[in-house]
């Protein structure tokens, strides 16, 4: 079954504040630069271009780049989060290996 007849779209007010006349000026920047990049590299198979900051080539460095309103290289992004598997739990299970229950 379809949508109601009787439904009133007030849909039309969430697609509204979802649309380009209600983006901040800084949400609209964004935009832009984001366009950018992706047109650069759907272009030519680099993201890089005049006036962008320069999105580094991803290695064995774990750069990346931080796309906010102020772009900027940030360096391994998850190295907390990669810890736990590569530090704390091979410790623990280094730990535990001896140790056995009654």
């Amino acid at each position: 079954m379809g949508p109601k007849e009787t439904e009133s779209y007030d849909d039309d007010q969430e697609a509204r504040s979802l649309s380009a006349d209600n983006a901040t000026e800084e949400d609209k920047m964004l935009s832009k630069v984001i366009m950018k990049y992706w047109a650069n590299f759907a272009r030519s198979g680099n993201p890089n271009g005049a006036g962008l900051v320069t999105w580094p080539r991803y290695d064995l460095s774990e750069q990346y780049l931080e796309v906010d309103l102020k772009q900027k290289v940030g360096r391994k992004l998850k190295e907390k989060a990669v810890a736990f598997w590569t530090k704390t739990l091979p410790e623990k299970v280094a730990k535990e290996k001896g140790r056995t229950e009654l």
